[in-house]
C-alpha cells in the first residue's frame, strides 16, 4: 500500500483519483465529490482533470485522471500528519515519473506530423479494405465502435466473444503467442510482450506505469494492449477463420 502509481496521458505523469482516495484514507465518492467541486469554483482547472471510468463486477464507474497541478489543487484540502506524508511522497512520484520521461528522446514536429499522416493513411487504406471484406457489416461496426482506445488482451477476448467468437482470455494470450504476436518464450524478461513483427504492424502497444516503492526506488511496469486498428486485426482474422470453417 506504500507504492504509488502513476500512468501518463499526453505525454505527462497523471494519478487517478481512486489511488489518491486509498492513500488518503477517504471514500473515492467523497474525492469525485472535491474534483467536481473544484470543477464548478474555477472553470480553468478543468485542464488539470481527465474524466473517465473504470469497470467492476460488469458495472462501470466514474474516476478523474490529475496531473501535477491537479493534484495539487485537490491535495490543499487534506489535511493531518499522514496527509503531508502522501503529499509528500505523491510530489516524489511525480518528479521521478517527469525526470523519466524527460530523458526520452524526443521527435521533432516534423517528425511528428509526418508519424500522424502514415498512421491516418494506413488506418483508412486497412478499414477500406477490411469493410470490402468482413460481412455482415454490423460486426466490423462493433469493431471500429470499441477501437476508439486501446485496450487488454482480456478486453479483446470479450469484444470477440460479442461477435460470435468463444475465446477466454487465457486461450487468446496462448493464440496469440502461437501465431507470432507475443513473445512465446516465458525464459525472456519480455514474456507475454509483442513481437517486433507485431509492434511495426501497429497491433499493440505497451502502457507503462511507473511504482515508487516504500524504500524510495522505482519500477516501471509494462503491459501490452491492444490498439485500434490491432482490435479491427484480430476480430477480422477470428471472423474469416470461422467463415473458412463454415464454408467447408
Amino acid at each position: 500500500m506504500d507504492d504509488i502509481i502513476l500512468s501518463t496521458q499526453n505525454g505527462e505523469p497523471v494519478a487517478s483519483s481512486r489511488d489518491v482516495a486509498k492513500r488518503f484514507g477517504k471514500e473515492h465518492k467523497h474525492v469525485l465529490a472535491a474534483i467536481r467541486q473544484l470543477l464548478v469554483a474555477e472553470n480553468s482547472a478543468t485542464k488539470f482533470f481527465h474524466e473517465t471510468e473504470f469497470e467492476y463486477r460488469g458495472q462501470k464507474f466514474p474516476e478523474y485522471l490529475m496531473n501535477r497541478d491537479g493534484f495539487s489543487l485537490l491535495a490543499m484540502g487534506f489535511t493531518g500528519k499522514e496527509a503531508v506524508q502522501w503529499k509528500l511522497k505523491y510530489i516524489e512520484a511525480f518528479n521521478q515519473m517527469e525526470k523519466q520521461l524527460a530523458q526520452r528522446p524526443q521527435l521533432s514536429r516534423a517528425e511528428l506530423m509526418a508519424q500522424a499522416l502514415i498512421a491516418a493513411h494506413d488506418e483508412l487504406e486497412h478499414k477500406d479494405a477490411q469493410i470490402a471484406e468482413l460481412t455482415p457489416k454490423g460486426i466490423f461496426a462493433d469493431a471500429v465502435s470499441a477501437s476508439k482506445k486501446s485496450i487488454l488482451v482480456g478486453e479483446l477476448a470479450k469484444l470477440l466473444c460479442q461477435n460470435g467468437v468463444q475465446i477466454g482470455q487465457n486461450r487468446l494470450f496462448s493464440w496469440m503467442r502461437e501465431h507470432g504476436y507475443l513473445i512465446r518464450d516465458p525464459k525472456r524478461s519480455d514474456y507475454n510482450m509483442p513481437t517486433q513483427r507485431a509492434v511495426e504492424m501497429c497491433l499493440f502497444e505497451i502502457k507503462e506505469t511507473t511504482v515508487v516503492h516504500s524504500d524510495g526506488h522505482t519500477s516501471i511496469n509494462k503491459t501490452p494492449k491492444v490498439t485500434g486498428k490491432g482490435q479491427i486485426y484480430f476480430v477480422n482474422q477470428f471472423l474469416n477463420v470461422r467463415a473458412k470453417r463454415l464454408e467447408a
